[in-house]
């Protein structure tokens, strides 16, 4: 079990490199992972080499590129010293299907909500997202507990609900994302309309991309490997849902059913205060010579009415637009004090704690993936400057590597 872990960690950190896209080294592997750097030499010329390791233009750096297709088994089979053929067991069988059928319905749902033209494009996604679900959680819950964990009876399999119960605690907010979607699809009738998609988006913005997380978690690779699933076009702004106009569109009852999942949504989402539940669209205010640096205009209204405020989101390749190899590059261009390479770089992040809040004015984490800022480059570059400053960093990254390196130790004995 020991060795088996050992090979998904280092599975992770080639995904990490891969999704950066950072050329690296056997010594840095190793200083990532349990194994030495002779171990590491082996593992990447006898098995890896070729097929998702390639050797960079630079002596003695490599490239990964395909790690992320594959899931934790495949990668752990091509480690593997001898090539037996593998016995397959009923549950494992069951658990591929149910995954590779979970995997379809969670495709065909963004693939229809992606599609303007479609009209009921709302229902379809709620429909396939709670099945793709459904089949997930019974697929984790066939290998961790058995066939009785998913049967009813012989011909009966148990209901969603309960696979969440099983599975997830009650105030996880990935359950609580998870439990609205089934009273929409229940509801459907009432609450999949056109009129609450900037609402309901929220919410299918955060299923997708806890659907991701869970399907990582359970498989090793990204449900779709080389996509930024967080980027698909989910979230849709637009005004608050006027009761008084659904009810004159389509009648009392409807009327009545939507306020209270509003009513519902909205206390849900400020008691679970979490982007697993819903997304939030967030604007700044902000006093700005240039107009095209705002999230948010004001302007007054003809003969003194009121003023009109129009939002727009903020663009990522404005806000942030570097990832990790791109920031290194320019803080290299712009400063002769020093050659950063990718250990001073992620030294510094641990430091000062770059990466703590997914989103800040300095970083920005979509998907697994950091992007950097124009003030985070001219803040890297600008401390190059002062004494010690890149060295405490290196200092208090290496201690924090040695602890981690001597708690895996130990956790192994």
């Amino acid at each position: 079990m020991v060795r088996v872990n050992n090979q998904i960690e280092l599975a992770d950190v080639l995904r990490e490199f891969e999704t950066n896209r950072l050329t690296f080294s056997t010594d840095m592997v190793s200083e990532r992972t349990s194994y030495p750097k002779n171990t590491i030499s082996k593992y990447f010329n006898e098995k890896l080499i070729g097929k998702c390791i390639f050797k960079d233009t630079g002596r003695n750096k490599y490239i990964a590129e395909g790690v992320l297709e594959l899931s934790n088994e495949q990668f752990i089979d091509m480690l593997r010293q001898s090539v037996k053929p593998k016995l397959i067991t009923p549950e494992k069988r069951l658990h591929d299907k149910l995954i590779e059928r979970s995997l379809d319905g969670f495709i065909l749902a963004l693939e229809v909500y992606n599609r303007p033209s479609l009209k009921n494009r709302v229902e379809a996604f709620t429909i396939m997202m709670v099945n793709a679900w459904e089949l997930l959680l019974k697929a984790e819950l066939l290998i961790s507990n058995g066939y009785s964990a998913i049967f009813y009876s012989e011909d009966r399999s148990i209901s969603l609900n309960d696979a969440l119960k099983k599975r997830l605690q009650e105030n996880d907010p990935v359950r609580k994302n998870i439990e609205k979607l089934i009273e929409l699809r229940d509801q459907a009738i009432h609450l999949l309309i056109p009129e609450l998609q900037p609402q309901l988006s929220r919410l299918f913005q955060a299923t997708v991309i806890n659907y991701q997380t869970r399907y990582r978690n359970e498989m090793g690779n990204a449900p779709l490997s080389g996509q930024s699933v967080g980027m698909l076009s989910l979230v849709i702004d637009g005004p608050e849902t006027e009761i008084a106009v659904i009810q004159k569109q389509y009648g009392e009852l409807t009327a009545e059913v939507v306020d209270r999942f509003i009513k519902s949504f909205t206390a849900s989402s400020k008691e679970c205060d979490s982007n697993e539940f819903s997304i939030p669209i967030d604007y700044r205010l902000a006093l700005v010579k240039r107009k095209d640096k705002s999230d948010v205009s004001l302007t007054v209204g003809e003969e003194g009415d009121k003023a009109v405020i129009i939002h727009k989101t903020v663009d990522l390749d404005i806000s942030h637009p570097y990832h990790t190899k791109e920031a290194i590059i320019l803080i290299n261009e712009n400063q002769n004090i020093v050659n950063i390479k990718t250990g001073a770089f992620q030294a510094v992040l641990h430091k000062y704690k770059v990466k703590v809040s997914k989103k800040s004015d300095l970083h920005y984490d979509i998907d697994g993936r950091p992007r950097y800022s124009q003030k985070f480059i001219d803040w890297f570059i600008k401390s190059l400057s002062q004494p010690n400053w890149l060295k405490l960093s290196k200092a208090s990254y290496k201690e924090f590597l040695g602890t981690t390196r001597e708690s895996k130790k130990a956790v192994i004995s």
